[in-house]
């Protein structure tokens, strides 16, 4: 998958008058302050190189997890989503991918309170047939005095880890209360993040909330329990400019994410989750799941038949069912 045609004409016209080696130098000085610390990132973004170079860097990998989440609300296949609430939307990635995974998207309202990377996003989607009369918010998730209408989904896309400890569950019964439908929340599959995911998991147990993905239970999480972290990803091809800024070889790379999504009305349920790349070896393969009864491996060979067929064509974050299989 690349980011969509309208999308790229428009980045490159932002960037067209901007050399290659400015928008390198602003993306390395970004990467640096990001290691010092992650937390304030915002304030990195004071000059139109940088804004640029961090969506021309990082918009393909945001972009491409987000439609990869969305999937599973895809599988659903219940409920029309005609409404869209993108919070910490910077420069509006989760919303031009809820407008590629759903054509019944009708309003889409985007909260960032960062105004310059706002005026950069409502700039890009000027000629987008839906996100050009987004409504755009520029304030602060935190303010008490926001008033926001409901939607039938609400994303948080790579902003909930950057909400303080003290105001994540603040913020999760904010965003729960602004659901008709869904509610996703992504974040960058690290340790660190994880702790956040896990953290609005229980949350959202604790106050009866069902749970679409990437759980297929509500029993405790294995991973936390084992001081692992739950995470997957997807491969994001890269463009020629992309692998300058990031000074890479391969015309590939590998966004590792963490996410879940919960749930206001009937899902389907289902068994397991693949938790790894499939162990593959001749003639048969194991998988990885995370069930209710914690983490299991199962090993399917070719006189499995269509299971074993199945499974090879499986992969990481995969949904997975262990007994109700049908050939």
């Amino acid at each position: 998958m690349t980011l969509p045609q309208l999308l790229m004409s428009s980045l490159e016209k932002e960037i067209s008058n901007i050399s290659i080696q400015k928008l390198q130098k602003a993306y390395s000085v970004l990467s640096n302050n990001y290691r010092l610390n992650r937390k304030d990132m915002d304030q990195n973004f004071t000059l139109e190189e940088q804004r640029l170079s961090y969506i021309v860097a990082r918009m393909p990998s945001t972009y491409e997890t987000v439609c990869k989440v969305l999937t599973e609300i895809n599988s659903e296949n219940s409920e029309e989503i005609e409404s869209i609430l993108d919070i910490g939307a910077g420069p509006g990635t989760a919303s031009w991918a809820c407008c590629e995974t759903f054509d019944t998207i009708k309003n889409i309202t985007l909260v960032e309170y960062n105004a310059d990377m706002a005026l950069l996003g409502k700039k890009i989607a000027q000629n987008h047939p839906i996100l050009k009369n987004a409504n755009w918010i520029m304030q602060d998730i935190l303010n008490s005095k926001l008033e926001l209408t409901k939607a039938d989904l609400v994303i948080a896309s790579y902003s909930f880890n950057e909400i303080e400890d003290k105001n994540k569950e603040h913020i999760l019964k904010f965003l729960l209360d602004k659901t008709n439908k869904y509610l996703v929340i992504v974040d960058p599959g690290t340790p660190e993040s994880f702790k956040s995911i896990h953290f609005a998991r229980k949350w959202f147990l604790e106050n009866n909330t069902k749970i679409v993905a990437p759980c297929s239970h509500s029993q405790k999480c294995p991973a936390f329990e084992q001081q692992d972290w739950c995470h997957f990803y997807t491969r994001v091809q890269r463009t020629q400019l992309h692998k300058i800024l990031k000074e890479g070889e391969k015309g590939y790379e590998d966004e590792k994410f963490s996410y879940i999504i919960v749930s206001k009305v009937a899902t389907n349920s289902y068994e397991s989750r693949i938790i790894r790349h499939p162990d593959i070896h001749s003639g048969h393969l194991k998988l990885n799941l995370c069930t209710s009864e914690g983490f299991e491996t199962i090993t399917y060979s070719k006189k499995n038949g269509a299971k074993y067929k199945k499974a090879r064509k499986s992969d990481w974050g995969d949904r997975w069912e262990i007994n109700n299989f049908e050939e």
